[in-house]
């Protein structure tokens, strides 16, 4: 999804209401099955990690066996493990931060059949729908870094918004801030 395409359902959301406004959520919940930059598979790994991070087991199941029949293998599937345990190992207190960070980058930059920037992404989305900030923006900027593109970035929303809906919501400015800062 382009950056634009997403200003524009947030723009016009604020013109609406409420029935406007769920339709528009609907278009951009679409936007998440729809051909973009991310792959398919891709975009089941970014789902099942969203997954693992609520403990869904019938989304788990769902979500591995599509990602397997799109091509994922199993080292996919234990990265996307990793990642949310990582994510769920998210210190509350801000003097462990760094060394969570710290962790996290020696991860997401080992090696593996995932991307570093694909590992940023499914971690974006698991910040989304855990509705931490800085986990949003750490991994919507590493990410970007990473090469991946802001369009690739904009994708993980609407995956999260049908994964998480309403509360991923309040999590957009943070995503849209994080990519306006790398750029």
């Amino acid at each position: 999804m382009a950056k634009e395409t997403f200003s524009s359902f947030i723009k016009k959301a604020q013109n609406y209401g409420i029935g406007e406004f769920l339709e528009i959520m609907g278009e951009l919940a679409q936007e998440s099955t729809k051909k973009g930059r991310l792959t398919r598979v891709t975009k089941e790994l970014i789902t099942l990690g969203m997954a693992l991070h609520k403990q869904c087991h019938r989304c788990i199941d769902i979500h591995t066996t599509d990602a397997r029949k799109l091509g994922a293998k199993n080292k996919d599937i234990k990265q996307v493990q990793k990642i949310a345990l990582f994510m769920k190992a998210t210190p509350d207190k801000e003097e462990l931060w760094e060394a969570w960070q710290e962790s996290w980058a020696e991860f997401s930059l080992s090696k593996g059949r995932l991307e570093h920037h694909e590992r940023e992404l499914i971690a974006l989305a698991i910040g989304l729908v855990m509705r931490n900030e800085k986990q949003i923006t750490l991994h919507a900027k590493e990410a970007l870094k990473s090469h991946a593109s802001p369009e690739e970035v904009f994708e993980v929303v609407p995956i999260a918004l049908l994964m998480d809906g309403a509360p991923v919501l309040s999590q957009i400015p943070a995503v849209v801030k994080a990519v306006s800062d790398t750029n």
